[in-house]
């Protein structure tokens, strides 16, 4: 009896291999069941060499043992030419269209072979058209510079530059990374040129964006261009630098996103050029090379030869002022750099390709009947044999990186340790000590509530965390970076600590989790780690009593000169939440597009001159809750349906008296003004300012309404469009 319950258990090991092997190709291979985990993993393993050396080194070094293999660094010859906060305090933000055209004239005569701006030029300059015409100057003068255009991906709606601008650049490129986007936002992948749409699913594309198709008129690049895919600004500023026409790249390339093999962070000096240094360092993979250095000829010996004969990429790196995507390497990466990540994987051909399917398939279908063969050993040697297998599985991991070949890591490493777990707790119930087993390691290292929770829900412990329906909140001192010139660094510390505590103690006073402190800015959420039903509410009202807080603290901190004002963003949404990060390291956090929008709208309360700012999704339920008005509709660089915002002051019937007398002027100038009766509106406006002086949104529909009644727009829509990021 013994001997034929053996063999039936040998005989169902077996069949469950056979079993086995095959779903799990399908759900691996087919389902991509462990995508998020292999994405995670894929940033985890180029960061692990800096692990490893921090007991020896000061900073911690990505190329530390085989971390030198696997992790490179950038091209010196690709550079960023940055509008940092430096730029911004001497020349303001918006950066004028003029700065554009004398940065492109000073970078072609240090000698650089190409210019990609990251900037993207709708509208005409509203206070001098000269500026514009500057700037065309300079790109038609010179033939290497790149522009940008958008394309709605949905629709393929095709979004114009200014006119005349298209048809002087090198090349018009498409900007877009969220094409591509990993479900955890990063961009581990990026198209080179505009996918087509496959209409009916045959695999076989029946639309495709070429430059032909774009209706911008003759462009500089026609005729070699026209038959060409429009490329991204990455692969467009390549091609300009090395003369290749773009359709021989196209055919090289095809239409499939390039597997980005990033390049490791450095810290560099800020304004080496200086006579007297700033004593600031800038950590970023390629160099940052600030604006304003350029166009006042203040640059070291090394960022000249960073730009004579080499490719730079003008894009904003000023906090609040870029669009961040996650790096394996950085959770604020701004996105000018994805393009030169591209631009640099062009160069030296080692973009990350993926490995053989027929020797990945083979490799899934052979690792189960390893594990089978480990059966016959003792537990204790089977645990060990099945250690040593998927520590060899991690260095022919790494091997294959070092290769540039990647591989879903996960895929390969369960379809041996599945079975061989089953196989080792097949073997405890043979020999009656699973439970016992279970018991003795889970009791010895949990406690029973931890363990009655990963019971329930084990998802807990994963890095890729859950999605939920939360509150996202961002708070900023507005023109801080500016006023803190003035103060010392111990003055700067002190005062930051005393309005970021404040700003702390509200926000856990309204249950709020806060993220990280990013300078001067606070990221917080609701509804994580615990449920908050009313989460959306929560989160409004840590934004009013931050900003009651806000005048508090410059009426009491009379130590401090600079009395700074702040802007909170606040949106609520489907995102991302838990612990993400490596192994070793974690942080509890939220992403996804809800997140980026929250910060988004932190940063366009400079257009309407507002203090809070919180969409429809957030405000929609909770209009007879608070004293609040209505912004307008915004639609921010990168989307094409806009957000109604509003901004709330203070509980029902709680607003100040002057708040409530400019609010009844302001909602009948709201009222006039969208009926498309500005010259009505205007009054209202004007009364709204004389009872509350100085309030930003009144003002700025005064000048709206002023404009309106000049030159009435043509098939508005009612939404304003934020052309620059931020």
């Amino acid at each position: 009896m013994q001997k034929s319950d053996k063999q039936k258990s040998g005989k169902g090991l077996y069949i469950a291999a056979v079993a086995f092997s095959l779903v799990w190709i399908v759900l691996g291979q087919v389902v991509q069941v462990t995508r998020s985990f292999d994405n995670k993993w894929s940033d985890i393993r180029l960061i692990f060499p800096m692990y490893l050396s921090v007991p020896f080194t000061a900073d911690g070094d990505y190329t530390f043992l085989f971390g030198k293999y696997v992790n490179k660094p950038p091209d010196e010859k690709i550079t960023i030419t940055a509008i940092d906060e430096y730029t911004v305090s001497r020349y303001g933000f918006p950066f004028k269209r003029k700065y554009y055209g004398q940065v492109i004239d000073k970078l072609n005569a240090l000698g650089v072979k190409s210019i990609g701006i990251d900037v993207m030029f709708f509208e005409s300059d509203k206070d001098d058209l000269a500026n514009d015409a500057r700037f065309i100057s300079s790109v038609a003068k010179w033939g290497n510079v790149v522009n940008l255009f958008a394309i709605d991906k949905d629709s393929l709606k095709i979004k114009k530059p200014i006119p005349g601008l298209a048809a002087r650049s090198a090349y018009m490129a498409y900007p877009n990374s969220d094409i591509s986007l990993d479900s955890d936002g990063h961009a581990r992948h990026f198209f080179l040129f505009y996918p087509g749409v496959d209409e009916d699913l045959d695999g076989v594309e029946e639309k495709a964006v070429q430059y032909k198709t774009l209706g911008m008129g003759k462009l500089r690049c026609s005729p070699k261009c026209d038959e060409a895919r429009v490329a991204s600004l990455g692969m467009a500023t390549y091609a300009v630098a090395t003369g290749k026409p773009l359709i021989e790249y196209e055919m090289q390339y095809g239409s499939s996103a390039m597997t980005l093999n990033y390049r490791y962070p450095r810290y560099r000096k800020a304004h080496p050029g200086w006579k007297k240094p700033s004593g600031e360092t800038v950590n970023s993979t390629f160099r940052h090379i600030s604006v304003a250095d350029i166009i006042e000829g203040n640059l070291s010996k090394e960022e000249k030869e960073a730009l004579n004969g080499g490719m730079t990429l003008i894009g904003s790196t000023a906090l609040g002022t870029y669009d961040h995507f996650p790096s394996p390497f950085s959770t604020l990466f701004p996105g000018v750099e994805i393009h030169a990540t591209c631009m640099d994987n062009l160069k030296f051909n080692d973009s990350l390709k993926k490995f053989n399917e027929f020797y990945l398939t083979l490799l899934i279908l052979l690792l189960p009947w390893l594990a089978l063969y480990i059966n016959r050993f003792s537990l204790k040697t089977m645990v060990f044999m099945s250690a040593g297998v998927l520590g060899a599985l991690l260095v022919l991991d790494y091997v294959l990186l070092i290769n540039l070949y990647t591989v879903p890591f996960l895929v390969v490493a369960l379809a041996f340790a599945i079975p061989a777990i089953y196989a080792i707790v097949n073997k405890g119930l043979n020999e009656g000590r699973e439970k016992r087993w279970i018991k003795s390691t889970f009791g010895q290292y949990l406690s029973p509530k931890v363990v009655d929770l990963i019971t329930k829900d084990p998802s807990k412990l994963s890095l890729g965390g859950e999605k939920r329906d939360m509150t996202a909140f961002f708070l900023d001192l507005a023109g801080f970076t500016t006023m803190s010139e003035k103060l010392s660094p111990e003055e700067l510390t002190a005062m930051l600590v005393e309005y970021l505590s404040a700003f702390t103690d509200v926000i856990l006073k309204h249950d709020g989790t806060v993220d990280k402190y990013i300078g001067d800015c606070i990221m917080a959420f609701w509804n994580a780690p615990l449920d908050q039903a009313d989460h959306r509410r929560l989160g409004i009202l840590a934004a009013i009593d931050c900003q009651t807080e806000m005048a508090r603290l410059n009426e009491t901190l009379t130590q401090f000169a600079i009395k700074p004002k702040c802007r909170v963003g606040v949106n609520s949404g489907h995102m991302v939440v838990g612990n993400m990060g490596s192994k070793s390291r974690l942080s509890y956090t939220v992403m996804g597009d809800t997140v980026n929008m929250a910060s988004r709208m932190e940063g366009a309360n400079k257009y309407f001159h507002s203090k809070i700012m919180t969409s429809e999704a957030t405000f929609g339920d909770l209009k007879d809750a608070f004293d609040y008005r209505y912004l307008g509709s915004i639609r921010v660089v990168g989307k094409a349906i806009p957000t109604k915002v509003y901004e709330p002051f203070a509980r029902k019937g709680e607003a100040p008296a002057d708040v409530k007398a400019m609010l009844v002027h302001y909602e009948a100038g709201i009222e006039q003004f969208y009926k498309g009766a500005f010259a009505a509106a205007l009054p209202h406006f004007k009364a709204a300012l004389e009872a509350l002086p100085e309030d930003g949104p009144s003002q700025f529909y005064v000048e709206k309404a002023e404009l309106f009644i000049k030159e009435p727009p043509k098939d508005w829509d009612q939404s304003f469009n934020l052309t620059e990021k931020g």
